[in-house]
């Protein structure tokens, strides 16, 4: 395995009195992408595969959409801003991200690929793509450098044997 220089693991910083993680004033948590999907598991058997997706659809636009209203309010212009979304979404293991629409300033409909989705691959197989809490992160992401409200669909799924999980987007 190739590793490489990671700001943000050389500039997490750990709170010993309150036991906190913390990157450029937000909080972070480390936790298995397998502990994640077990919930998401046990919310479709419990509640519906619907219920589920919603769920963590939700969360990860939450998280996401917070970030990069940061980022922006601290001035990066929306390109810089998506540009280091991505980045720390791969620093932070959420796999490689890949716009595949370069001039996605001026276009409306939008196709992410994400290599090495970690929840795909904790979910292991499945008839349908599992990625949601990506799916919502993309959407929070889009939302906030586009002003605009964006919904996201996964539409093709390591979890489904694919060999990258894509995602389309458009607004709402």
């Amino acid at each position: 395995m190739k590793t490489e220089h990671n700001p943000i693991l050389e500039n997490l910083r750990y709170e010993s009195a309150v036991g906190a993680l913390d990157f450029n004033g937000i909080r972070y948590l480390l936790i298995r992408p397998e502990t994640l999907m077990e919930i998401q598991k046990v919310i479709e058997e419990k509640f519906g595969i619907n219920t589920a997706r919603e769920i963590f659809y939700q969360s990860g636009f939450r998280g996401t959409s917070l970030t990069a209203r940061k980022l922006l309010k601290d001035g990066l212009t929306p390109r810089q801003c998506l540009e280091e979304m991505f980045r720390m979404g791969s620093r932070l293991g959420w796999g490689k991200f890949d716009l595949l629409k370069t001039a996605w300033e001026s276009e409306r409909t939008l196709e992410v690929a994400i290599q090495g989705s970690p929840f795909a691959r904790a979910y292991g197989s499945a008839e349908q793509p599992v990625c949601s809490l990506l799916c919502g992160a993309l959407a929070g992401i889009f939302t906030a450098v586009k002003s605009e409200r964006y919904r996201c669909r996964e539409t093709r799924c390591l979890a489904c044997g694919q060999s990258s999980c894509f995602f389309l987007l458009n607004p709402d």
